[in-house]
Order: structure tokens, then sequence, then C-alpha cells
């Protein structure tokens, strides 16, 4: 499993982008102003503390346990520089995000809603359920409010990341050789080809993400990720 996910790490790259992209119960509360903690990094103004970052890295562990189960072992977490990921993921959703605003990508209301009702985590017998909505929500001690706020952030960050893949060249020619090792089979030369479409498609965001950390100061602090998760988190709802 290791020996896989290295050899085709800039998949699970994509894979682990999109996962971070998508699950909106990652972040927590804004954090009080007057606190004097340390940030683990700041995107321009934007700062990322310790409990915004440590809940994203708690529950995506568990993501890739739930479904790795026993595969998912520390050493596998190690070498796959889970922790960094996890950074440099909400390091470019807020590049991505401060993009979007600078370019006035908007999210209207009824995105958000047609957005929410179509959740698979809030629909039982295929209609929405508000009150298992609000319970979610209340279980993870946030408000409809802010949830609705950063549900708005996740989608124009989703909008600004396809507007740059627009750019991206997905029509090159399948080699050769690949073609002839897989002639006849139809399903395995269209796998290969959708993966090359979305590698691709990445490269281009990484590209346009590289540029926006020469306009965009980025500080980071890594010896507060290399560090042991500080236990807690905000008992209180967030607004």
């Amino acid at each position: 499993m290791i020996k896989f996910m290295h050899k085709y790490a800039k998949f699970f790259y994509v894979f682990f982008f999109l996962i971070i992209i998508s699950f909106i119960f990652f972040y927590v509360g804004p954090i009080d102003k007057s606190s004097k903690q340390l940030a683990v990094a700041e995107v321009g103004d934007k700062r990322i503390y310790p409990e915004e970052y440590w809940r994203m890295y708690e529950n995506m562990k568990n993501y890739y346990s739930n479904m790795l189960k026993e595969k998912f072992t520390p050493e596998m977490e190690k070498q796959l520089r889970l922790k960094e990921i996890v950074l440099e993921g909400i390091i470019e959703n807020q590049l991505l995000l401060a993009e979007a605003n600078k370019l006035g990508i908007r999210v209207s209301d009824e995105e958000i809603n047609d957005s929410i009702t179509r959740d698979p985590a809030f629909i039982r017998d295929g209609v929405f359920r508000k009150e298992i909505y609000l319970r979610t929500l209340e279980l993870s001690r946030l408000t409809p409010q802010y949830f609705e706020l950063k549900k708005r952030e996740d989608l124009a960050i989703q909008k600004m990341r396809r507007i740059i893949e627009l750019a991206a060249d997905t029509k090159s020619a399948l080699p050769k050789e690949i073609a002839a090792q897989f002639k006849g089979n139809d399903q395995a030369i269209e796998s290969i080809v959708k993966s090359a479409q979305e590698e691709q498609k990445a490269k281009t965001v990484r590209s346009y993400l590289q540029g926006l950390r020469m306009i965009i100061p980025v500080k980071v602090r890594p010896e507060l990720v290399a560090s042991n998760k500080e236990n807690g988190y905000a008992s209180e709802p967030v607004v």
C-alpha cells in the first residue's frame, strides 16, 4: 500500500485536495482576535490557529483510518506526511479564496441552499431533512449561520478551482506505447486518459497557486505542526 501510494502520490494529492475542500465540518469557529496564541500559518491577513488545524488533521486522519482500516498505520501516516499535507491544503484553500474574493466571484443564496439540501449527510429516504441538518450542526458545535458562511467560502473556492482548470490542456494524445499496451481494452484506456486529465488539471492549479504565493504573503510555523496536538476545542456553538 505504501509503495502504491508513493508511486501514485500525485493522484493521491489530487484526491486529498478534493476531500479537503469538500468536508466543511473540518472547520472551527472564529478565534478571539485578542488571543496571543501563535498561528500555525498566515495567508495574507488570514490566520490559521492550532484549533482549526488540529481539528482538520484529526478528521482527515479518522477519514483515512476508516477507509483503509488496519492498513492505515502510524508508519503510513508518517510516510504520507499527513500533517504537512493537511496544512498545505488549508493554505491552498485560503489562497484560492483570497483570489476568488479579489476577482469578485460570488456564491448566491440559492447555490448554498441547493448544496445543503443535496448533501447526502442530510438526506433520508431521498428527502432533505431539516431536523437532521440542524442536529448534525449541533453535534459539530456549529450554528447554521456559521455553517452557511463556510459553505459559501467552500463553493467560492470550488468555482475558483474550476476556472483555473479550464486553462489546463487535457487534449493531449495518449502515448503510443501505452495505447498499444492496452489496445482493445477501452475501459482501461479511458481510465488512464481521465487520470492524466485530472493530473494535468492539478498541475495547472499548482502552478497558479505558486504564482499566488508570490503575490499573497504566506508565513508558516512548521514547528507547531510537528508538535503534539493540544487537547480541547471550544465547547460553545460557533456563531
